[in-house]
């Protein structure tokens, strides 16, 4: 992981301490999860922020083996 300084305005500070404290997440955990669902939704304009939040969950869901990739032979 790479360390970097960032200069935030207070505003948006507190709600990353808010958003982590509803999360229950790191300041960092939390900054990177709002900075995920952030560019996803840049690359995806076409997309809700709970459609992203789910399409990330899953990912991670898939990574850590809880679900499996399903084939349409399968439907």
């Amino acid at each position: 992981m790479v360390r970097k300084t960032v200069a935030l305005d207070k505003k948006i500070l507190d709600e990353l301490i808010l958003f982590a404290k509803k999360d229950q997440r790191d300041f960092s955990g939390a900054l990177r999860y709002a900075l995920k669902i952030g560019l996803a939704a840049i690359e995806n304009p076409e997309l809700t922020i709970e459609e992203i939040k789910d399409i990330l969950e899953a990912t991670v869901d898939l990574e850590a083996g809880r679900v499996s990739e399903m084939s349409l032979n399968e439907i």
